[in-house]
């Protein structure tokens, strides 16, 4: 094998990948838009974020500039999405309530670019999902948004989010019983 001319000034990836660390950080909106839903009925807020303080600050940026290295295709992590209307109204305007109360002197006033470097207590926890090859692996998710306040009292780490499994299991059933295709 020949060594490559430029093997000494690439630069690795992988070995020293650092994890996001589960419960409360303090997260700071580095971009919000509002668009609809996949099937157009709802309104969405997209809120990016990247966390503002500690052995975390800047764990998002940093992950997607060392993953946009190999992969010009890399998607930015640190997205936050909250429905804004219908029975997820609550829920956006506890949302924007912890937002408010994380920002002093700030009111919101239905312009979503005014939430851009605001911060918020986020909530972290592990979502299960399935890799390009079919297997089960955990991401860290951002799970809820509270007042910085409350993440730095301290907050419970969620449960972890799982895939949703088909519980019909038809490993007992003889050969001759037809399997509903649901």
């Amino acid at each position: 094998m020949i060594k490559p001319s430029n093997w000494d000034s690439v630069e690795e990836i992988g070995g020293d990948f650092k994890r996001l660390t589960l419960g409360g950080h303090v997260c700071q909106i580095k971009n919000v838009r509002v668009e609809k839903t996949a099937n157009g009925d709802k309104e969405v807020m997209v809120i990016q974020y990247d966390i503002a303080n500690g052995d975390c600050a800047n764990y998002y940026t940093e992950d997607f500039q060392r993953r946009f290295t190999s992969n010009p295709d890399a998607k930015y992590q640190g997205i936050y999405r909250q429905l804004t209307e219908g029975n997820s109204q609550k829920f956006f305007k506890g949302m924007l309530t912890a937002i408010e109360k994380s920002n002093q002197g700030y009111v919101w006033n239905w312009d979503e670019k005014s939430l851009k470097g605001k911060f918020f207590g986020g909530v972290f926890g592990e979502e299960e999902y399935l890799n390009g090859r079919g297997e089960k692996k955990m991401s860290t998710k951002c799970f809820y948004i509270r007042s910085v306040d409350q993440v730095l009292a301290g907050v419970e780490i969620p449960k972890p989010k799982l895939l949703k499994t088909d519980n019909y299991d038809t490993s007992s059933f003889g050969t001759d019983v037809e399997v509903p295709n649901w």
